[in-house]
């Protein structure tokens, strides 16, 4: 029963870690990273998000969030009405920030915008993950 059970498990990983290899933007952000020490940071956004806005304008553009970012991720940002999702990666508050690492592992999500400072100290804890 139990190796049943984990084969099942194992199988059902493999089917969602394959939807999102399907995706093509994804699946090109994964292959620029492959050599490289760098997580994939997967946001989802609108056109019509404040908080994705303030997001993008003010925390990203910040000197050392964005410093950061450029060395230590690739990008990858998806319009929920606009652009198809990958399964497996479910969200109920945008915006909504997966890391990924380059075998397309989820390593950690957040929900919701966030301040520079607590950000960026969100970025290094997630950095210490990989």
């Amino acid at each position: 029963m139990f190796k049943t059970s984990l084969f099942s498990f194992l199988a059902l990983l493999n089917l969602w870690a394959g939807a999102i290899q399907e995706d093509k933007q994804f699946k090109t952000a994964v292959a620029s990273i492959k050599d490289e020490n760098k997580l994939v940071l997967m946001i989802y956004t609108t056109e019509d998000c404040p908080e994705c806005a303030y997001m993008k304008s003010k925390v990203f553009h910040d000197k050392s969030v964005e410093s950061y970012l450029n060395h230590n991720f690739v990008i990858v940002e998806k319009n929920i009405h606009k652009d198809t999702l990958p399964d497996g990666y479910n969200f109920f508050g945008i915006p909504t920030m997966f890391f990924i690492d380059k075998l397309g592992n989820k390593k950690e999500t957040i929900v919701g915008s966030k301040r520079v400072q607590p950000f960026l100290d969100e970025l290094h804890r997630i950095r210490e993950l990989k």
